[in-house]
């Protein structure tokens, strides 16, 4: 069988080749339209993007480099999931690195990802995101420190209201794990009060103390069978609003906001819920 080719392209659509490469590549200057007939027509012919030559042409990799601080945590896989969704719709690919909070780690996973010519780089690692000469685009998941070209953050504010509306009054006594996910929620704690709505975040309570008045914070993949409120991690939507937004800034255009968040919903779950 014949290799498809984007004069095949060109002639279905009936444009130049030129219109189908810009097309292609999602070019702002060619209408949204013209640029969803050419997609389609590729998609009907089997046409299959050369991304060695693309990247030699217009000195782009279309790979995106994702340093997470730890790849064995339980949020990873929904975090690539949401990275690898929004990816995987401009034709881009990403590159995983671990980086812990060790400056040496930090500044090799991120030279290593220089190395590949990575086009931005997505950084969730608790260590300081390594500046950059070249100014590569990057997006900072969290309060790490460093210069990134966007942020994403959770919204403290809809979280502990949220948080203060299930506790209705009652005073809350928040206690943390080693790696707490909503450690900002520790301001809402009444010193001294143990009635009324415990936080466990990133710990979990023992059989006997999931009682009513606990609400459990962290990933939705442990807290799903177990029937109490709980507050999952936003892990997906961070995963995909952080690759949003460096696509955003890799192509130059749509909005590009300096600091995105994410807010996470209270789950409840009734005891008689044949699903749990």
């Amino acid at each position: 069988m014949a290799k498809v080719t984007m004069a095949d392209v060109a002639r279905e659509t009936q444009v130049n080749k030129a219109t189908v490469s810009r097309a292609l590549k999602g070019d702002p200057r060619i209408s949204l339209a013209t640029r969803e007939k050419v997609w389609e027509a590729a998609k009907k012919l089997g046409y299959r993007i050369d991304t060695v030559a693309r990247g030699l042409s217009s000195q782009r990799t279309d790979v995106i480099g994702v340093v997470l601080r730890d790849l064995g945590e339980s949020w990873v896989g929904s975090f690539l999931s949401g990275v690898e969704r929004v990816l995987a719709r401009h034709r881009m690919e990403m590159l995983v690195k671990e980086a812990n909070d060790l400056d040496a780690s930090s500044r090799s996973a991120y030279q290593r990802l220089l190395d590949r010519k990575v086009d931005g780089v997505i950084w969730a690692s608790d260590a300081p995101l390594p500046s950059d000469e070249d100014g590569i685009p990057s997006v900072i998941v969290g309060n790490g420190e460093g210069d990134p070209s966007m942020r994403v953050l959770l919204d403290e504010e809809a979280i502990s209201r949220k948080v203060l509306s299930l506790a209705d009054g009652r005073p809350i006594s928040y206690r943390g794990g080693d790696r707490p996910f909503f450690p900002f929620l520790e301001r809402l704690s009444s010193i001294g009060k143990e009635k009324g709505l415990i936080l466990w975040d990133g710990s979990l309570p023992s059989p006997g103390e999931l009682a009513e008045g606990v609400l459990l914070c962290g990933d939705r993949s442990i807290l799903a069978s177990l029937m109490v409120p709980r507050l999952p991690w936003p892990a997906f939507d961070m995963g995909h609003l952080s690759s949003r937004g460096l696509i955003n800034v890799v192509r130059g255009r749509g909005v590009r906001p300096k600091e995105i968040k994410v807010s996470s919903s209270i789950v409840g779950v009734e005891k008689n819920d044949p699903g749990c």
